[in-house]
């Protein structure tokens, strides 16, 4: 879709070029039509004074006495010219030399304006005239070069089409600068909502233009609603974990005070105790920092790794870890820390139990986001059981201790962030190959 700044720089250029387009043809037009009736009128008076100088003889011949005329009519091709003519008789200025003007038969009194190419290509404004004088009809007509006035029109119309032109631009640049002014508010809730999602600041400054202002007051109300919605979702887990964590103990208890000669039911009950009993711990560890979690907040990654390695280490001190962690200058994860802790930490669990020795873990941006790859030494998994890997309680190996949970905990995570998770054969070390791709 095309930007707004975009769509009202289009829309005000096509109306300002409409706008000085219209005025250059009405000023070409009306600059036309002066000149063109001064020209009309200045003929109109030549053959007025042609008619006071013609005399009728009583033969009916028409004289014309040439020395009261213009010395424009006197040489040739001057670019003046007139002829009269009547039923028998023709007089033409000797400017005409030995050509003619075209003329067309008006009735008494009336006018004729015509254009017509005369002598030596000249183009010509003519008017014809017909008058009576002593009672003999007469057709007067006078013509003009107006070469001049089309040269003078084609120098009018090069200067204001570029005056036009020049003020086009700047009209175009000043409505630039008036969009680009009107438009900063939306810049800035944009520059805004970007640093929200980087979880820099907690809310959009709402104070901005009428138009946009309900806008940014919902989003605000949006952000702080689904902020105490998950606080108290995250809150009510934990309360809840917390009861189920005190019935547990009473199950357990209960289970040692009651006589039973059934050793095995007793160790079942502990056995299916002390998994929900690490099911809930997990969900009270993730409730105790969700008060304090902001949307977008951004992780320090390589604190977080150094802890995690650390912690990893202490726990499987006898395998002699050696985990390799590779963190991109440009890696940020704007999501819930938890989510990312948790995910890092079921996977290199999952990779430190398996591995021989070696873990390696590489994070990095993509196209589609943060990428997590984890590799190990271990034996790996049968290709028949890769798809079979996220599945909730799905062991591949029974005779090692585990819940089955961890990885489908990770598909469980990665899915919220629409994100993929896939499974293969490592190339370099054999073992198991773990790709996250998470769009955050």
């Amino acid at each position: 879709m095309t930007s707004i700044r975009s769509r009202l720089a289009i829309g005000l250029t096509l109306v300002l070029a409409l706008l000085l387009l219209g005025q250059w043809l009405w000023l070409t037009l009306t600059i036309d039509r002066l000149i063109e009736k001064q020209v009309i009128s200045r003929l109109q008076e030549e053959t007025e004074s042609l008619l006071a100088n013609l005399t009728v003889k009583p033969d009916g011949e028409l004289v014309l006495d040439h020395e009261r005329l213009s010395s424009n009519y006197r040489r040739s091709f001057s670019g003046l010219y007139f002829t009269v003519e009547t039923a028998n008789q023709q007089i033409f200025s000797r400017s005409l030399w030995d050509l003619n003007l075209n003329t067309w038969p008006v009735a008494v009194g009336e006018r004729r304006v015509h254009y017509q190419t005369g002598p030596q290509e000249q183009p010509l404004l003519a008017v014809s005239a017909s008058y009576l004088k002593q009672d003999k009809k007469l057709t007067i007509t006078v013509a003009e070069d107006i070469a001049w006035m089309l040269k003078d029109k084609q120098h009018f119309q090069f200067v204001f089409t570029l005056l036009s032109a020049g003020g086009l631009v700047i009209l175009l640049l000043f409505q630039a600068g008036l969009v680009r002014q009107a438009l900063k508010p939306l810049s800035k809730a944009r520059r805004q909502l970007e640093q929200l999602g980087q979880g820099e600041i907690k809310a959009i400054d709402e104070n901005a233009p009428d138009e946009i202002r309900p806008l940014l007051i919902e989003l605000n109300r949006l952000m702080q609603s689904m902020v105490i919605k998950t606080r108290r979702s995250r809150q009510a887990l934990g309360n809840l974990a917390h009861r189920l964590k005190t019935q547990l103990t009473l199950i357990n208890q209960i289970a040692e005070s009651t006589p039973s000669d059934n050793a095995s039911l007793r160790a079942d009950i502990y056995q299916q105790t002390s998994d929900i009993r690490q099911i809930i711990d997990r969900e009270l560890k993730r409730a105790r920092v969700a008060g304090v979690t902001l949307p977008g907040r951004g992780v320090d990654l390589p604190e977080m790794l150094s802890q995690l390695t650390d912690t990893l280490q202490r726990i499987y001190q006898d395998k002699a870890l050696n985990i390799d962690w590779h963190l991109a200058e440009d890696v940020r994860f704007n999501g819930d820390r938890e989510d990312l802790l948790e995910l890092l930490g079921n996977l290199l669990d999952n990779a430190c139990k398996w591995c021989q020795q070696r873990v390696v873990l590489d994070i990095s941006m993509t196209n589609q986001g943060l990428r997590l790859l984890v590799e190990d030494d271990g034996p790996g998994c049968d290709d028949a059981d890769l798809s079979f890997l996220s599945q909730r309680g799905f062991r591949a190996d029974e005779s090692r201790p585990g819940s089955g949970l961890g990885l489908a905990i990770v598909d469980d995570i990665v899915e919220s962030y629409a994100g993929s998770l896939s499974f293969q054969r490592s190339e370099k070390w054999g073992g198991l190959q773990v790709t996250v791709h998470l769009q955050a």
